[in-house]
């Protein structure tokens, strides 16, 4: 028994950190992909590459438990192009695969619902308490608008384009130090200590992610390149953007651009991947090439979750 899987990588274009508290994110899944290959054996379960051994092994006891069977022999060979730790949701992509390779290897249905609830426990292991925004897209795609209203209930929609979007490119500002986990408690410390202050931040944030909606259903004139700017100044007023990337976002806005973080961010040295913007990207081309800066187009609103008929 064979199986291969993949899954997209994500960005979010507006809701960071407000999404785990009850507040809507709007989130696409772009053209990074990941890739799962299963195949059966007899001489128990390995994991290649092994740096991942020890988050496959804990969500597949986890997929154990739920699904209230047992694994006994296979390969899992892992092959991701979605940069690690950067805020494009790598591991979710992963669990994703993981869920939907499983469920095809021991014959239960391939249901959308059932994989994204398997990727959301196997997120916990990592993240402690995400919002399940990243694996909701990695296994739907598109885009969707998403909001937790609590553990066990979560609402999300797809969202179809109603206008063509501009062309976005993404800037790596570097791996932060610190993880996703630990970026999402600095803000619940922070929201605890200062609940009054962090609620604005949060609604002010939802307002933004309401007018991205209908920037891109078409239902408002708004201008984009002040929706990216708005956002990111709520993201660093919440303190989880770094100072060299602060300083990064200030030099595409005074070329006439604009850029926000996506996802977790960093407080100390780097905070992940920049989405940035420009009526002219050759400009951002420029800039990156002179900063020695890595830089990609992303296509937005890719397919989620799909069995693949090649191999790794």
């Amino acid at each position: 028994m064979k199986t291969c899987t993949s899954a997209s990588g994500k960005i979010i274009l507006s809701g960071e950190h407000a999404v785990v508290y009850g507040f809507p994110a709007l989130v696409t899944a772009i053209n990074c992909r990941a890739k799962v290959f299963l195949e059966e054996n007899n001489n128990g379960i390995s994991v290649y590459p092994s740096f991942a051994r020890i988050f496959i092994l804990a969500g597949l006891k986890r997929i154990e438990k739920i699904l209230k069977t047992e694994f006994r022999g296979f390969n899992l060979y892992i092959d991701s192009k979605i940069p690690v730790g950067s805020g494009m949701g790598s591991s979710a992509a992963i669990a994703v695969c993981l869920s939907a390779a499983i469920l095809h290897y021991k014959k239960f249905p391939l249901d959308l619902e059932r994989i994204n609830e398997l990727a959301y426990e196997m997120e916990k292991i990592n993240h402690g308490k995400p919002s399940g925004v990243d694996n909701a897209v990695s296994t739907y795609g598109g885009f969707l608008w998403f909001r937790k209203e609590s553990e066990k209930f979560k609402i999300f929609s797809k969202v179809v384009p109603e206008k063509k979007l501009p062309k976005l490119l993404i800037v790596d500002s570097g791996k932060p130090e610190e993880t996703t986990r630990d970026m999402v408690f600095l803000v619940s410390e922070k929201y605890k200590r200062h609940p009054k202050k962090v609620e604005k931040i949060f609604l002010r944030i939802e307002d933004i992610t309401k007018a991205f909606l209908q920037y891109i259903l078409n239902e408002k004139k708004l201008v984009l390149r002040e929706l990216i700017k708005e956002n990111e100044r709520l993201l660093e007023e919440l303190g989880v953007v770094s100072d060299s990337t602060k300083a990064l976002i200030k030099e595409i806005e005074k070329l006439g651009g604009a850029a926000k973080i996506s996802g977790a961010g960093g407080r100390k040295t780097n905070s992940g991947v920049v989405i940035t913007y420009h009526q002219n990207n050759d400009v951002l081309l420029d800039f990156a090439k002179k900063k020695n800066l890595k830089v990609f187009p992303v296509r937005l609103g890719m397919k989620g979750v799909k069995i693949e008929k090649d191999k790794i």
